[in-house]
């Protein structure tokens, strides 16, 4: 299989990552664009995986439960080993997180 540049590498990344769709966005506010993969559930739930550092392993995983557009909960991986270490969530549902955990 052959891939010319960026789409080619975007379309490449979205099939073999299962999204639905791949945003390259800045998200940590670092001046550099961010992969986004969104995968929307049957359950009506959306994910975000985010990888924040372009090595294909998902950094932030944020989630929609019911799909009303407002973030419910974030897993967070801090030390970029591949493996969430912190839970922020969103207890009362007004988009700000509420708690807290760390492993």
């Amino acid at each position: 299989m052959h891939i010319d540049g960026a789409a080619g590498t975007y379309d490449w990344r979205r099939r073999l990552m299962g999204f639905e769709e791949v945003h390259k966005i800045d998200v940590d506010g670092d001046g550099s664009d961010d992969t986004v993969g969104v995968r929307r559930n049957e359950d009506g739930s959306v994910e975000y995986h985010v990888d924040l550092d372009d090595d294909g392993v998902a950094d932030i995983l944020a989630v929609d439960r019911d799909g009303d557009g407002v973030i419910d909960h974030v897993l967070l991986d801090n030390d970029g080993d591949g493996k969430y270490d912190e839970a922020v969530v969103d207890v009362d549902g007004d988009g700000v997180g509420d708690a807290s955990t760390r492993q």
